[in-house]
């Protein structure tokens, strides 16, 4: 009898042992984030924002030689803010940084410009403007006061390409910029 026993118990021991490859780990999930005071919250699809330029073609800035300062149709981009309260703040204003163009430091360099054996757009930059078009320098400006409404808001701003030098050439014209929220 006890070997009956001890018999199943071998026969369940194996089977539990068997059992645990329906149960292996296929991948991890980090949750990212972060409480703060702010009397804002920016919305989760406004924290990585990807704006499409569009394909634009050389001739929009002047033909050769180009025109400085000839700029694209601006692509419109929105930071959404959630659950405003405004009991604390009023307003809010909006800065960029990033990397600036060698050639109009105002302007947002375009990735690998100018570098050697990169395939990369050339003689343009992002300028990045209010929703008004008034243009926003990049790591030294910021937006005029959007005026809040208690709950959520919507800032509307717009982004283009510039021609900063006197001949554009074509390729990937993509760059990133960081943005920070200013309350009142």
């Amino acid at each position: 009898m006890k070997k009956f026993v001890l018999i199943k118990f071998a026969s369940l021991a194996v089977a539990g042992l068997l059992s645990q490859g329906a149960f292996a780990i296929d991948g991890t999930i980090n949750f990212t984030g972060e409480i703060t005071t702010q009397a804002c919250s920016v919305s989760p699809s406004s924290q990585n924002l990807i704006v499409p330029l569009g394909k634009v073609s050389t001739n929009v800035f002047g033909g050769i030689p180009a025109t400085i300062g000839a700029m694209s149709t601006p692509a419109k981009f929105t930071i959404d803010l959630l659950g405003c309260d405004t009991t604390t703040i009023k307003n809010a204003s909006v800065s960029f940084s990033g990397t600036s163009d060698l050639d109009n430091n105002t302007k947002l360099r375009l990735a690998n410009a100018g570098q050697v054996g990169v395939a990369s757009a050339s003689g343009v930059a992002i300028e990045i403007g209010d929703s008004t078009g008034a243009k926003i320098d990049l790591n030294t400006g910021k937006s005029g006061d959007y005026i809040l409404g208690q709950g959520d808001n919507s800032l509307k701003f717009q982004a283009a390409y510039i021609a900063t030098k006197n001949v554009v050439t074509p390729g990937p014209a993509n760059a990133a910029a960081q943005f920070t929220i200013a309350y009142k």
